[in-house]
């Protein structure tokens, strides 16, 4: 069933205008109502229907560029911080989306991170301590703990207590419901193709024709806010996913943890509230949607091989299965707020990489506080202006903090 909401017919102004209605763009959203401003909404598609509907929604305080790394590559204390917002956003969620996370099959999960072979094990050994040493809860399991508990086969792992599943669409829904109830106008099927200074504001230009005038927009679409950048910041990939039909022992799903592994590409999975198994991985480089959408047979093939070897068992039936893009920084980070030398009130929610609905929770409170005029303490961590030590075609905007 298609949307029921219109599309952009008649030109309007705004205060705030919303590039993006998927899961960034209804947090945000949610995030900036107060009383007097008036919020626009616009996606290309349909709510929800974007990287949010291609989402497998395992929601991780785990970046995936390990602690250790990003301290080399950021100093401990932001690297600390980038972690320690990423554990936070749990409660934050939880705290704000009581009864939506509910209806959305919202629940805790422990993760399993999966060393690929033995070589792995001394690089994820020295990331459990790293963890433990800023207090995070996590354990490692050995091989005898992986066969008995979950019954893979890799050499060992850590398994941390914070985790969590949700169902993406649905949550986003609901919260672009809600913004409705409290006056947001939101806009399906009205691509944006420009954005233009206009005033002391800017202008939003669509395909059809009319256009937004705004104070601030705020771009949250994903990969395809690119188009908006001036530089590449980030590298397009594509990843794959598939859902079985329900197990023959559903119990089995129940109690799995949301695994990922150390190899990258990796594969990663989680059982489903009716008893299924979500299998994703086998990222490529993004060509285009065609493109991507013509490998999904081999690619679904590479997902089962990788079932096969960490199970030992074939795939159970599959249901269905898709195709999906998404961008991610060099180190594994957001991108939030204002780009460098750009219109400082056209600001971005690049929520890119394995932890998007993680970072989009942080997001939400830092665009807040840019369109309020205040600075957030995780502006430095995951801002544009962190030291930008090797985005593609960027310079360093500024040196790491010393720790």
């Amino acid at each position: 069933m298609g949307d029921a909401r219109a599309s952009l017919r008649e030109s309007q102004q705004c205060d705030v205008a919303v590039i993006g209605a998927g899961i960034t763009g209804a947090l945000v959203t949610d995030a900036l109502i107060a009383p007097g401003r008036r919020i626009v909404v616009l996606d290309s598609r349909e709510v929800a229907l974007g990287s949010t509907a291609a989402s497998t929604a395992l929601l991780q305080y785990e970046i995936d560029t390990h602690l250790a790394d990003l301290a080399r590559l950021l100093g401990a204390r932001r690297a600390t911080r980038a972690y320690l917002a990423c554990a936070a956003s749990f409660e934050m969620l939880e705290r704000r989306f009581p009864e939506l996370l509910k209806l959305s099959n919202y629940r805790r999960r422990a993760s399993l991170y999966l060393a690929s072979d033995e070589a792995a094990v001394p690089a994820l050994r020295a990331e459990l301590e790293a963890r433990r040493s800023i207090g995070l809860a996590c354990d490692w399991l050995d091989r005898a703990e992986l066969e008995n508990r979950v019954g893979c086969r890799r050499p060992g792992g850590i398994c941390s207590a914070l985790g969590a599943e949700l169902d993406p669409v649905r949550f986003t829904q609901a919260v672009m419901a809600g913004v409705e109830r409290q006056g947001v106008t939101v806009f399906a099927r009205s691509r944006v193709k420009e954005i233009e200074t206009h005033g002391a504001g800017l202008r939003l230009l669509t395909d059809t024709g009319p256009c937004i005038d705004a104070q601030y927009v705020v771009v949250c679409a994903g990969y395809e806010a690119q188009d908006f950048l001036s530089r590449e910041w980030a590298d397009i990939d594509n990843t794959y996913a598939l859902v079985t039909e329900p197990l023959a022992d559903p119990a089995r799903a129940h109690a799995m943890p949301l695994i990922w592994e150390s190899a990258r590409p990796y594969l990663y999975l989680r059982g489903t509230p009716d008893g299924r198994l979500l299998v994703g991985g086998a990222d490529v480089p993004f060509r285009n949607a065609d493109a991507r959408d013509l490998a999904l047979p081999r690619q679904i093939r590479r997902l089962a091989a990788g079932y096969r070897g960490l199970f030992g068992r074939d795939l159970p039936s599959v249901a269905c299965a898709w195709g999906g893009s998404f961008a991610s920084t060099e180190d594994g980070l957001p991108l939030i707020g204002a780009e460098p030398g750009g219109h400082p009130r056209k600001l971005f929610a690049l929520c890119l990489g394995g932890n998007g609905i993680t970072y989009s929770v942080h997001a939400a409170e830092m665009i807040r506080e840019h369109v309020e005029g205040r600075s957030h303490p995780l502006d430095d961590v995951f801002g544009f202006g962190r030291r930008a030590y090797n985005f593609r075609g960027a310079e360093n905007f500024s040196a790491p903090a010393k720790d």
